[in-house]
């Protein structure tokens, strides 16, 4: 991929600001949702673990592909409820129907408890104008997951996400025909065998042996759905991978790259809050190139791209190729709130 640079950087009393969801919400006008932590945190961890003042929410920024963004709204979606009074991370935007559905990682604890990763899941917010937001609750399993992203293809309505109760795999599950229902969601989580929906899950070799993390979400083209993905590695590297999805299907992989098509080089993307990262919240083609927005060492965020017809080249039939012992590490970002 070509990167352009960075496109939104902290500024005023932000200390850090990445893993951007884009949308073009108007023909020409592109709207960013950004991961954002006010100043005054300390790193306690090796890896990705902070004290109780790392808190997040999501700053609104606006700008044209692929150039630099603008601030236009602080705090558009911060903590207010029991499940996220600690983090508001990681937004994935959706358009179903007639509103943008936002999932976004909840935290319910502080990452500096030891307990932490048992307040990490997935809820869900709307909006029509991203002006004013609704909150409509925790959506995700009860168990430790994050990283959800809402879509509908072939006429139903899906979920993608990563669970990381045992290893971090990529799960495709079905969702509710409404997904602002939450009763809906919770009579499914109880009833369903989570063990139907994985994805995929680590894979041999030495980019995504630890874990595989949903990225942007899917973007339809002819040939399927391409999703944008994290791949981690053993050694902590987070490189962004490609796959196509089957449009009636989801839960069948066509194929994937064979190698990242993005891994940490620029000095931006090897050091910061978390070192070695480039991660993706966001995608979109325009004029036959696809515009991967990522977020940078867990600092700034940027941008890269790369001409579709070398998207499509990229793709190879797929191959499950599991570790046999994923590698589950107790501590870390794997298990720290990436």
């Amino acid at each position: 991929m070509k990167r352009h640079g960075i496109v939104v950087k902290p500024e005023g009393d932000l200390g850090a600001t990445f893993n951007p969801a884009a949308v073009e919400d108007q023909p020409g006008h592109f709207l960013m949702l950004v991961r954002s932590v006010p100043k005054g945190y300390e790193k306690i961890g090796a890896v990705n673990a902070f004290d109780d003042n790392y808190t997040s929410h999501l700053s609104l920024w606006e700008g044209k592909c692929p150039d630099s963004f603008q601030l236009k709204t602080e705090r558009a979606l911060a903590p207010g409820e029991t499940y996220d009074k600690f983090g508001v991370e990681d937004p994935r935007i959706t358009k179903v129907g007639d509103k943008f559905y936002i999932c976004y990682t909840s935290l319910a604890k502080g990452l500096g408890q030891p307990d932490a990763g048992d307040g990490i899941r997935i809820a869900l917010a709307s909006t029509k104008d991203f002006k004013t937001f609704e909150k409509h609750g925790v959506i995700g399993p009860d168990r430790r997951c994050k990283a959800g992203i809402l879509f509908e293809s072939g006429g139903k309505n899906w979920f993608m996400w990563k669970d990381e109760e045992s290893v971090e795999r990529t799960m495709m599950s079905p969702a509710p025909d409404n997904p602002e229902d939450m009763e809906a969601w919770k009579s499914f989580w109880q009833t369903h065998d989570i063990e139907e929906d994985e994805l995929m899950g680590p894979q041999e070799g030495n980019y995504e042996d630890l874990g595989i993390e949903p990225g942007a979400p899917p973007i339809e083209i002819d040939e399927g759905l391409l999703l944008v993905y994290s791949s981690i590695s053993s050694d902590f590297k987070w490189t962004i991978s490609l796959m196509l999805l089957d449009k009636d299907d989801p839960t069948r992989i066509i194929s994937k790259t064979e190698a990242p098509s993005l891994a940490p080089e620029a000095d931006y993307e090897l050091e910061g809050d978390v070192n070695n990262v480039v991660f993706p919240c966001g995608a979109l083609v325009q004029d036959d190139k696809l515009y991967v927005y990522y977020g940078a060492a867990d600092t700034i965020c940027a941008v890269a791209s790369e001409e579709m017809a070398d998207v499509r080249k990229s793709l190879k039939n797929f191959e499950n190729r599991p570790v046999r012992k994923p590698h589950h590490p107790q501590s870390g970002t794997g298990m720290q709130s990436r």
